[in-house]
């Protein structure tokens, strides 16, 4: 344990992880109270971080990457397999669930006595405060397993539900371990959710007597919102089809959970939610903090700047025509066939789309970002981009490249725009568009209409299936949805479509746009809707592999 406890400590974390001696036996380890948030903190430390999954985007439909040794080109070659999986997260999360299952088995043992005797003119704060710590502490990791489960679920399906720590790194106690079904899973998740639900009141965030409860550690909130993420899943056409027996109805009385809290709001600015302080937004519902970098700016700026190596995530202009074009209190999809949109492609469009996406024109730190052919940050230029785009979500222009300059960035795992989208889709699909027999006081085409607004997008008169995988692409874009989206819609055939660019040419003063196709691509959806369980699990446990792999 303290060998996975060291492994996993020197992972980047947005918590302090309290260092905890090589030599100090493990029976003490949960003794000492001074040592126990840090055994928590380790927990913490398995939870994924979104910035290093950014380029996963690029496997999707959505974007393309510049570096041809980058990882989602063997997803785009079809060329993954259980030998070789880029994203093969099993074993992380099983550390997880171990770390996890550690603290709840040992919960008990921790020895408050020092802190008892401490006390001084009947003040007993610090001690009520170790009490309260150590339960909320128990609600965390349950989360923390409900989490990681579900990462597992969504990628492979049903997977063993563990409750005692069994240490993935030692085989012989994963011998004899069956898999669970899907919807057991789903129900365990749920299970874990509610347990967390109870430890955890709404009132940490505001009762001044847990105001050492620090920011970013789990809330009630997240824990709603997680299981409100859960049953969509569960309902889903992908889940449903391998046996959940969650329903559209549960999805959304889970979203309405979230939303009746009435404590977290969209921020009045989309461009916000991807700047340094996003997590001080009212959207902002869990969340991981990183230290200050410039990393994500060195891959992702446009050429033209010094310092930035090209080792860029670039949107695809599948992903750029999403977005619809306003025309006065009304909005259009975009057309190429439509003269006024090819020829200046970039006017009116949904604000989203600016603030996602850097197009040819962008002022990016004072410079009109040229990505035609010749142009500052176009090719044939070394590293430029190939789409014809550059990513301007999560991407800070305050940093100075040449200076070295860096800058906070903070992961939104969830925040309330996803959440009013999981309860539009939850609630289109038990109930229709305009219907709310359950009385939750929004119906599916309000949810989401509070999204569109909130971007001065026009108001729907009505919505569709259509519009919900619409509306979730330009909202959650480059936020880890759309990988796993078409998967759960069983829409995944898309990505075996071609990636499109656009090749843009000068033409005396005016710009000539040629959309082109970037790259043909390899999805097979009879087995990719699920990834392959590792060969080494399949060889210790002689489980029965993934259908097709």
């Amino acid at each position: 344990m303290i060998a996975a406890f060291g492994a996993a400590s020197c992972k980047k974390d947005y918590l302090d992880v309290k260092k905890i001696p090589a030599d100090m036996p493990v029976e003490l380890m949960y003794k000492r109270y001074d040592y126990i948030q840090g055994i928590v903190w380790n927990a913490y430390s398995y939870l994924p971080d979104g910035f290093a999954w950014l380029d996963m985007e690029a496997a999707t439909d959505d974007a393309y990457h510049t570096f041809v040794g980058n990882r989602s080109h063997i997803f785009n070659y079809g060329v993954w397999n259980q030998f070789n999986n880029p994203d093969g997260v099993w074993a992380n999360y099983f550390n997880g669930i171990f770390q996890a299952n550690l603290f709840l088995k040992h919960k008990g043992e921790a020895d408050l006595s020092s802190i008892a005797n401490s006390i001084v003119n009947n003040d007993s704060t610090a001690y009520k405060r170790a009490v309260s710590n150590l339960k909320f502490m128990e609600g965390e990791c349950h989360f923390l397993k409900a989490f990681f489960y579900f990462e597992l679920v969504k990628r492979y399906g049903g997977v063993p539900i563990i409750n005692e720590p069994l240490d993935y790194n030692k085989p012989e106690t994963w011998q004899g371990l069956q898999r669970n079904s899907v919807d057991e899973c789903f129900k365990y998740i749920a299970s874990l959710l509610d347990k967390a639900a109870v430890i955890i009141p709404d009132s940490v965030r505001t009762n001044s007597a847990t105001s050492w409860y620090e920011s970013g550690r789990v809330t009630y909130g997240a824990i709603k919102a997680l299981k409100a993420r859960a049953l969509l899943y569960a309902a889903s056409p992908l889940y449903k089809e391998a046996g959940s027996t969650f329903t559209w109805a549960d999805a959304a009385a889970a979203a309405h959970e979230v939303i009746a809290m009435n404590v977290f709001n969209l921020d009045a600015s989309y461009a916000n939610l991807s700047g340094a302080a996003n997590v001080s937004s009212a959207e902002a519902i869990f969340f991981r903090r990183h230290g200050a970098q410039n990393g994500l700016e060195r891959n992702n700026f446009p050429i033209v700047f010094e310092g930035s190596n090209g080792n860029s995530l670039t949107p695809s202009q599948n992903f750029v025509d999403e977005f619809e074009v306003k025309t006065g209190s009304t909005s259009v999809p975009f057309d190429w066939n439509n003269i006024a949109h090819a020829s200046s492609p970039y006017a009116n469009r949904d604000p989203r789309l600016a603030a996602t996406v850097v197009t040819n024109g962008t002022s990016f730190k004072s410079t009109t970002i040229q990505t035609y052919i010749g142009g500052n940050s176009g090719q044939p230029k070394l590293n430029a981009t190939k789409t014809g785009y550059y990513l301007s979500k999560h991407v800070n222009q305050s940093v100075d490249l040449l200076n070295n300059t860096t800058t906070t960035h903070q992961w939104l795992y969830i925040r309330y725009a996803e959440v009013l989208l999981n309860y539009a889709e939850a609630m289109l699909n038990a109930y229709g568009a305009a219907a709310d027999p359950q009385g939750y006081g929004m119906t599916a085409l309000q949810a989401i209409n509070r999204v569109r607004t909130r971007s001065t997008m026009p108001a729907l008169t009505d919505v569709t299936a259509d519009a919900v995988v619409h509306e979730r692409r330009v909202e959650l874009g480059f936020e880890g949805h759309r990988w796993w989206d078409m998967r759960r819609w069983k829409k995944a055939n898309v990505f075996a479509q071609p990636v499109r660019s656009i090749t843009i040419t000068l033409n005396g003063s005016n710009f000539v746009y040629t959309p082109t196709k970037l790259e043909d691509r390899v999805y097979d959806a009879s087995k990719m809707n699920w990834y392959p369980i590792p060969q080494a699990e399949i060889t210790k446990t002689g489980w029965q592999q993934n259908t097709g792999w």
